[in-house]
């Protein structure tokens, strides 16, 4: 699993790529652990780029969302492109729990146009 960051606007955008799986719990926990500290109101997991998801990287997104959402901040996913993750996450009702965006444009026009609390 690589991870790239960058801001736009008030989110932080983590670029994920390759493999996603048990291995990379501990990435998942300090990137969430990065998001509460810095002053992100939004976080955006791009999973464009990853090859491969397996169940405990869906639980780490799980807990990604929940963490982040009782410090106030909002998370949003951009689908992934390879079909076989799309049908994993798809599959899992993953879509109806995380808000998904086909694009990162999408996530951030739909963050931008929340109200702010």
């Amino acid at each position: 699993m690589h991870v790239a960051e960058r801001i736009q606007h008030d989110t932080l955008i983590l670029m994920i790529s390759g493999r996603v799986t048990f291995y990379s719990r501990k990435v998942f926990q300090a990137l969430v652990k990065t998001a509460k500290f810095s002053n992100a109101k939004h976080v955006m997991f791009n999973l464009e780029g990853v090859t491969f998801l397996d169940s405990t990287a869906l639980g780490g997104l799980a807990l990604a969302y929940l963490s982040l959402q009782e410090s106030g901040i909002a998370m949003s996913l951009v689908s992934p492109t390879t079909h076989d993750v799309q049908h994993i996450m798809e599959s899992s009702n993953f879509p109806n729990f995380i808000p998904t965006y086909p694009t990162e444009g999408h996530a951030l026009e739909a963050h931008l146009a929340e109200p702010v609390s």
